[in-house]
C-alpha cells in the first residue's frame, strides 16, 4: 500500500490526532517528536512505541538495596521501534528490537492507524475493513551466503507428519533418529533444537553436517514436504549472529550504532545511521538490492 498520504497526514496533525493502540496488556503509541520526512532522499520515518506496565524492574545501586520504579496511573516503560518508508519503492523498513513491538503488533497498530486516518478524512473501507498486511522481502543469498558461514551456533527442525519424512532417502542421521525416536512413541509432529548454549562464540555445531541438513531440508521442501529449518550463525567470530529462515529468508540488514551508558538512542540517530551504513553506502546499497529484488518478483 502507498503509505505517502497516510504519513504526511500524521506528521501534518501532530497532537490532533489519536495515534495510541490497545494491544492487550500493552500500548502502541507514536513518538510525535521521532517523526519526519527527509526531503533529499525522500524517505519517511515514524517512531512507535511499546507502553508496557508490567513486570517493571527497580532501580539498584551497588551494594544498595534495590528501590522500586513507582510509576504513576498514567506512566508506563517505553520500547521504541523505528519505521521508514520508501515510496519510490513503496517499502516499510522495520527497526527490530528484542524489546519492541513484534512485526505481528507494528501490523495489528498501523492497521488501526489506517482506520483512524480513514475515519478523520471521512473515507471508510465498507462493510470489510482493509487490514495491512506486511509481507517480507526474501533474500534468495541468505541460504548461499549462511552454507558458507564457519560457526553454526544453532539449529531448529520442525517437520509435519513425519511418515513423509520416513519415505525419504535422507542423509543424515540426524532426521532418521528424530523419526525413529517418533515412531516409538507414536508422534506425529516433531520440534528440535541444538544449540551450543552458552559455549565460547568460537565453538560451533558440525560444519560438515550442518551444511547437510541444510541440503535435506531443502530437498524435503522442494518435494513439498513439511519441513522447517531456522538457523543461527555467523561468519566467523569476529561476525555477529544472524537468524535466517531457511524457507523464508526474510532481507534483514545491520548497523553499528555508537550508544552511550544511561542514555536514550535518538530516533533520528539511528535514521541516518541505516542511510549512511546501510541504505546508500556504496559498498552495501540496501535500496539498489530492494530494487532488484523487486525487479526479478
Amino acid at each position: 500500500m502507498d503509505m505517502r498520504d497516510f504519513i504526511e497526514y500524521i506528521i501534518g496533525n501532530k497532537h490532533s490526532f489519536d495515534p495510541s493502540v490497545i494491544l492487550g496488556d500493552e500500548i502502541s503509541d507514536l513518538e510525535w517528536n521521532s517523526c519526519g520526512y527527509d526531503e533529499f532522499n525522500d524517505l519517511y520515518y515514524i517512531q512507535l512505541s511499546k507502553l508496557r506496565s508490567k513486570n517493571i524492574p527497580s532501580r539498584k545501586r551497588v551494594n544498595h538495596d534495590k528501590i522500586p520504579l513507582n510509576l504513576a496511573d498514567d506512566e508506563f516503560l517505553g520500547e521504541f521501534n523505528l519505521l521508514i518508508f520508501d515510496p519510490k519503492l513503496n517499502i516499510l523498513i522495520t527497526q527490530g528490537n528484542f524489546y519492541g513491538l513484534t512485526t505481528k503488533q507494528i501490523t495489528m497498530t498501523l492497521s488501526n492507524l489506517r482506520m483512524k486516518y480513514k475515519d478523520a478524512i471521512g473515507e471508510n473501507d465498507g462493510d470489510v475493513p482493509y487490514i495491512v498486511s506486511l509481507e517480507p522481502i526474501i533474500d534468495q543469498t541468505a541460504i548461499s551466503r549462511v552454507k558458507h558461514n564457519n560457526i553454526y551456533r544453532s539449529i531448529t527442525i520442525k517437520g509435519a507428519d513425519y511418515k513423509e519424512i520416513a519415505n525419504e532417502d535422507l542423509d543424515t542421521q540426524f532426521m532418521g533418529t528424530a523419526i525413529e525416536a517418533l515412531n516409538e512413541i507414536n508422534g506425529v509432529n516433531f520440534e528440535i533444537t541444538v544449540t551450543m548454549a552458552r559455549a565460547p562464540k568460537q565453538k560451533s555445531l558440525d560444519e560438515t553436517e550442518t551444511r547437510k541438513l541444510i541440503d535435506e531440508v531443502l530437498e524435503l521442501r522442494d518435494k513439498n514436504i513439511d519441513v522447517s529449518m531456522n538457523i543461527a550463525s555467523r561468519k566467523d567470530e569476529e561476525n555477529s549472529i544472524e537468524y535466517i529462515d531457511l524457507i523464508a529468508p526474510r532481507l534483514t540488514s545491520k548497523i553499528i550504532l555508537d550508544v552511550q551508558n544511561r542514555s536514550t538512542i535518538g530516533a533520528e540517530y539511528i535514521f541516518n545511521g541505516f542511510k549512511e551504513q546501510n541504505y546508500f553506502h556504496e559498498n552495501v546499497h540496501m535500496q539498489r538490492t530492494v530494487m532488484n529484488i523487486l525487479a526479478r518478483e
